[in-house]
This record gives C-alpha cells, structure tokens and sequence, in this order.
C-alpha cells in the first residue's frame, strides 16, 4: 500500500521522538528520516521504525502503520504466492506492544441556570494604554533632540557667516511622520471600551 505524506511525517516524528530520547544516534535519525521522506509504500515506512517501541501518545498511529504494513507483507507474499509465515516478526510486532489505552471518557460542561449570558472578553485596554504612553514618550524624546538640534543650528547661524540651512527638518521629518502615522492608526481603530 502506498504511502502518503501523513504517514511519512508521522514516521519522521516517532523517529524524532526518539533520538530526542537518545534511542537513535544522530546518524541513525538522519539515515532514517531520509528513508522516511523517500519512502514509497508503508512497507518502506514500518522497516524503519519496526525496532523502536511506540511513544505513550502515538501507540495508536503506530499500531496503525504496523497494521497496514503487515497486510502489505501478507498480500505480497500472496500474490508472488508465498505463504505467509506466522511468526514473522513484521506480523508478530503489534502483539509485543501493549494494547493502546482506552480514551478518557468526555468532560460534560457544567452549565450554571443562573450564571446569565457568557462575559465578553475584555479589549486589550492595558495594552493600548501602555501603548499610548510608549508613542508620548517617543513624541516627547523627539521634541527634546529636535529643540536641541534647532539650539545647535542657531549657534551656528549667530556665529557663521551668511544664512544656513535649516538642516533640523531632516531630524524631525522622518520620525514625525511614522510617529504621526502610527498614532492615526491607533486613534482610527478607537481606544477600547473600559
């Protein structure tokens, strides 16, 4: 039976399972994983993994792939007309495993009668509060460096000859009109209600 990337990812993460655990080298894990991705049918996939044991959480989907291989096995064999052996480790490999765990049995919601309508979630108020207040002090940084810049500049048109650019717009400028743009956003989108 053919393999479809689902299975080929599952095998890719049981392989990363366990090299994380230190059951496969690092080596072992990329040999593997490259066979995994070039894997064909579930057969190719089952090989891989035939000699680790499932993880808890995926006995299943093992179980699953171990399944699927060993009818691929037996309806091979049948059809090159080759009895299938019933020790065969491919289809005695899902009886050494214990039988996956039942699953819990579904939470029920508790509905309160007098409990009234679900509470809307909360807006982010603290959120756009606290970003009001990093735009004022960015405002307010920018303010104090362009009055400075402005200083400097009419030092050095006092005490320098002729008139000189006013090379301040070019600090204050830029930053304005992100600053500037960024507080339309917020006061476009409204502040959120309490």
């Amino acid at each position: 039976m053919r393999a479809s990337d689902v299975d080929r990812e599952a095998a890719v993460t049981l392989l990363r399972d366990h090299h994380a655990v230190g059951r496969l080298t690092l080596a072992e894990f990329n040999e593997r994983m490259g066979a995994a991705f070039g894997a064909v049918t579930l057969g190719e996939l089952a090989r891989l993994i035939s000699d680790l044991p499932p993880p808890e959480h995926l006995e299943a989907d093992v179980e699953v792939i171990r399944a699927r291989m060993a009818y691929e096995v037996a309806r091979t064999r049948a059809a090159l007309g080759r009895p299938v052996a019933p020790e065969s480790p491919v289809l005695a490999a899902p009886a050494m495993w214990p039988a996956p765990r039942p699953a819990p049995p579904p939470v029920r919601d508790r509905v309160r009668r007098d409990a009234g309508p679900a509470p809307r979630e909360p807006r982010d108020r603290d959120g756009w509060v606290a970003g009001a207040r990093a735009l004022r002090a960015a405002w307010t940084a920018l303010n104090a460096i362009t009055a400075l810049n402005v200083v400097i500049w009419l030092l050095v048109a006092v005490a320098g000859p002729g008139v000189v650019y006013f090379w301040p717009v070019w600090v204050y400028g830029p930053a304005a009109a992100v600053l500037g743009s960024i507080q339309m956003c917020l006061r476009r989108h409204g502040r959120p209600s309490p």
